[in-house]
């Protein structure tokens, strides 16, 4: 900063060129009177600068540096925020995504399946079934099953529930290193007994010779 690098057309190129490409620019004041006026002080604004003119060399150069390595550490401070809002933006913009389609895939879901008509029921159903139902106990054991054999295991439990309850609770012990609640058996039952699956005929809801001796050798 000075009056002759005021009065030069060149040097006011540079600086409001500077200032439209948005560069950071660190003053160093050179004559120890000098008060910049004009465009000049209009670019410079409340910007801190250096004072050359009143520090010895040495430390003006040190101050220099300083000024110069918090502007560079500011830069990359505001680089990184914007890229954190960007990567927060599209994480929240894929949640969304997500959650739509989490929603989509529900509604069909609810569409295509009569939650009253179980035997047309998919494996997705039933494990969509249990998961709403807080049967989550159960999914093991259920893995793969449509709705005819998802309603065939409700029926053997409802011929034998003291004998199924046990079996049920052994397979899932020892395979899959889970213990299953009475609470969570018993809502099963009753979950099951909530949308009517008694209407449908012995046969097609349980096995004819289930008995109390065949669950009792399979287990």
């Amino acid at each position: 900063m000075s009056e002759s690098y005021k009065r030069s057309a060149n040097c006011k190129s540079e600086a409001e060129y500077a200032l439209n490409r948005k560069k950071h620019i660190v003053p160093i004041k050179m004559v120890k009177e000098y008060e910049p006026d004009g465009w000049l002080g209009f670019i410079l604004d409340t910007r801190i600068y250096i004072n050359f003119a009143t520090h010895e060399f040495e430390k003006a150069i040190e101050l220099l540096d300083n000024e110069i390595q918090l502007q560079k550490k500011k830069c990359k401070e505001d680089k990184e925020n914007v890229e954190a809002e960007k990567k927060i933006t599209v994480d929240s913009d894929n949640i969304i995504d997500g959650e739509k389609d989490v929603q989509n895939h529900h509604d069909q879901t609810e569409e295509t399946f009569d939650y009253k008509h179980i035997l047309n029921w998919n494996e997705d159903v039933v494990q969509d079934f249990l998961t709403k139902n807080k049967l989550t106990d159960l999914l093991p054991i259920c893995n793969g099953m449509n709705g005819n054999e998802f309603c065939k295991l409700y029926g053997m439990c409802k011929s034998s529930p003291v004998v199924m309850y046990r079996s049920l609770k052994s397979e899932l012990l020892s395979i899959h290193k889970i213990v299953l609640p009475i609470s969570s058996y018993l809502r099963y039952m009753s979950r099951l007994a909530d949308i009517d699956v008694d209407y449908l005929s012995l046969d097609e809801c349980t096995y004819s010779n289930a008995s109390e001796q065949d669950v009792t050798d399979i287990e």
